[in-house]
């Protein structure tokens, strides 16, 4: 297993020692989560979340201490939002079947352009289940998480016999020789968003050397026009900036201008995306989707956000 700017070893194992009674705060100081009730621990994620995110934002970009703060922060939400889960239930966040549906096409799709073997490599894993399900359709599979917290859940869900492939730590640190085999297909599921501005070309140059030629990149995140899609919702209005950790939201445009200036030769969007499916055809008409997102942000909050939805304005596939 390729392990990567990961905490310190007293530090690591203060944390197991602590992991079934409480969480390291911003502050560095631990807290137990044991009788808090949701709304205590909602409130609870809602400022840690806050002063991660000034925290890791106020650090150089690139430092050991920005890797060491971003690792802390995801261990801890993760840790308070696994509190908030019906005992046993494990903690999956951001999966929806389309996704799952869309990713599996794209690898058939892959097979009958003449790539003998697609390989799925998922950004930020969680739980595991995309990897699961992937897998299930006889896709090597294999990805990375900054949190040891969802590590430890992939592990309950894929098995010890998976940890090989369920590498730990920073994208930036990952080579094409220590990959079990090169990428066909990458993706990402709000991940995008919680990446410093500073540092997303970074992620986007190394997903683009990473990828075959000719593979692609899924990339879902929430649009800006859903603002705020993080836990701010719950405490403020609808159509305030993200404040917790969601440290930029994006517009179609914004994502797209980042992948075509990290190299990829073509971007599209979905066609439309509805209850079940995501619907592809050619680019999607992802300009003018483009041309029309600072129009639909002038509109009522449904129906804005029902278009931006039904227009697949969070989703791109980029092709290298």
């Amino acid at each position: 297993m390729l392990t990567l700017d990961t905490l310190p070893a007293e530090q690591s194992e203060a944390s197991e020692s602590a992991a079934s009674s409480g969480v390291m705060l911003a502050d560095g100081s631990w807290l137990s989560l044991v009788g808090l009730d949701i709304e205590q621990l909602q409130q609870l994620q809602w400022e840690q979340e806050q002063k991660f995110a000034h925290a890791m934002q106020s650090l150089p970009k690139g430092s050991s201490d920005r890797a060491l703060v971003t690792g802390q922060a995801y261990d801890t939400i993760c840790a308070i939002l696994s509190a908030q889960q019906p005992a046993g239930e494990p903690l999956v966040m951001g999966l929806d079947p389309r996704y799952g549906r869309l990713v599996v096409e794209l690898l058939n799709q892959q097979v009958n352009r003449g790539i003998g073997q697609p390989s799925f490599f998922e950004i930020g894993y969680g739980a595991g289940v995309m990897l699961k399900e992937v897998s299930g359709h006889g896709f090597p599979s294999s990805g990375i998480e900054i949190s040891t917290t969802m590590r430890d859940e992939a592990i309950g869900i894929l098995g010890e016999k998976s940890a090989h492939r369920l590498l730990l730590g920073d994208l930036r640190g990952v080579t094409k020789e220590s990959l079990p085999s090169r990428p066909s297909l990458m993706y990402w599921n709000d991940v995008f968003e919680h990446i410093c501005p500073d540092e997303i070309s970074d992620y986007l140059d190394k997903i683009y050397e990473l990828l075959i030629p000719g593979g692609q990149l899924v990339t879902i995140t929430p649009n800006w026009l859903l603002r705020p899609s993080d836990v701010t919702g719950d405490f403020c209005p609808t159509r305030t900036e993200a404040r917790g950790l969601h440290l930029k939201e994006y517009l179609l445009a914004e994502v797209t201008a980042l992948l075509k200036q990290a190299g990829f030769r073509r971007v599209a969007a979905p066609l439309v995306v509805s209850r079940k499916r995501i619907y592809q055809f050619g680019s999607g008409f992802r300009l003018g989707k483009q041309w029309i997102e600072p129009l639909l942000d002038k509109l009522p909050v449904r129906p804005a956000h029902l278009l931006c939805r039904g227009l697949g304005l969070s989703c791109t596939i980029a092709t290298k």
